[in-house]
C-alpha cells in the first residue's frame, strides 16, 4: 500500500466508493462508505482492523491494530481448519 495506490483500495471491500488515504504513524488511515481503518504495511502482509465510523472511533481502531500487531501469527492447521470452508 502505498500514498498512490491507497485511495484505489476500498475501505473494508466497499466497491464504487471513494477512499480517503492518510499516513499516521507507522500506518495508514483510511475512511470511505461509512467505514474506516487502518492498514499497516509489514514486511509482505498489510494488516488491516476497520469499523462502521458511526460506532468505532479512530482512536479504539489504532489501539486494536497494534494490539493485533504483537499477536498476529502463520495459523495451525487447527485454525485453518475452523476459519476456512471445506476442501
Amino acid at each position: 500500500m502505498t500514498a498512490r495506490s491507497c485511495p484505489k483500495q476500498p475501505v473494508g471491500g466497499m466497491a464504487g466508493e471513494r477512499t480517503v488515504c492518510e499516513r499516521d504513524g507507522d500506518a495508514w488511515y483510511r475512511a470511505g462508505g461509512g467505514r474506516h481503518e487502518y492498514a499497516l504495511v509489514e514486511k509482505v502482509h498489510v494488516l488491516k482492523v476497520s469499523g462502521d465510523s458511526t460506532k468505532v472511533t479512530q482512536a479504539v481502531l489504532r489501539s486494536a491494530l497494534h494490539s493485533a500487531l504483537h499477536s498476529a501469527h502463520r495459523p495451525s492447521d487447527t485454525e485453518l481448519a475452523a476459519v476456512l470452508p471445506p476442501a
